[in-house]
């Protein structure tokens, strides 16, 4: 699905931002750390006019000195997409497993942040047993997906490693302070919203059906 031209504005967004917040973690050289004041300049003006803001200087400034705070030296400035584990669950009836998120009200693939020190297919275990109750199995990845392109998440570059999971043991309960609902759903009725662009629903029922190659990258 191509993107609309403010969905590019904002890949272009952050990518200049990222390149502007690597090179001043890297750079020794008061020039090229001058033109990469600049790109972060630019990035700023990119951000306010994606967000409908006024164009003013003070308003840009917050967002360099944001923005500038956050870098680091060397390696642990080297700005790279974070890491979203998901899970998906069928049940007998090759249903899928979805939350209703409580901060948007969205349903999605059960899931979070990647945690260090945990392997991906273990995260996405605990996922599901803290988000829903269920006990599972990880089977396999089936999917990367990029959440800016599924429009998971306008502001944070990030990747989802998405694993086909079977139940082993549970009921469902939702947990409270972060779903309001947890329920599973053939592809024929699945709710409404779903998460971001709710393309990605789709990729899954086809991965569970073998109709696409695995895994997937979109």
């Amino acid at each position: 699905m191509p993107m609309s031209f403010l969905e590019r504005l904002g890949r272009w967004q952050m990518m200049l931002k990222a390149i502007a917040q690597t090179g001043l973690a890297f750079t020794q050289s008061p020039y090229e750390r001058e033109r990469y004041e600049e790109l972060l300049k630019l990035a700023a003006e990119m951000a306010m006019v994606m967000s409908g803001q006024e164009d003013d200087e003070e308003s840009t400034r917050q967002f360099i000195e944001q923005w500038r705070m956050e870098v680091k030296s060397g390696a642990h400035g080297y700005v790279t997409p974070k890491v979203v584990i998901n899970a998906a669950v069928f049940d007998e009836q090759n249903r899928l497993l979805l939350v209703q998120r409580l901060d948007r009200g969205t349903w999605f693939l059960p899931g979070g942040w990647a945690d260090v020190g945990y392997p991906p297919s273990e995260i996405a275990v605990k996922e599901v047993r803290e988000e829903t109750g269920l006990v599972v199995e990880p089977l396999r990845l089936i999917a990367i997906l990029d959440g800016f392109r599924h429009k998971f998440s306008l502001g944070i570059p990030f990747y989802c490693l998405v694993y086909e999971c079977q139940v082993l043991d549970g009921q469902l309960r939702p947990l409270p302070h972060e779903c309001r609902d947890v329920r599973f759903f053939s592809e024929k009725e699945l709710p409404e919203p779903l998460h971001g662009d709710g393309r990605w629903a789709r990729l899954i029922f086809e991965l569970k059906k073998g109709n696409l190659p695995i895994p997937y990258s979109d």
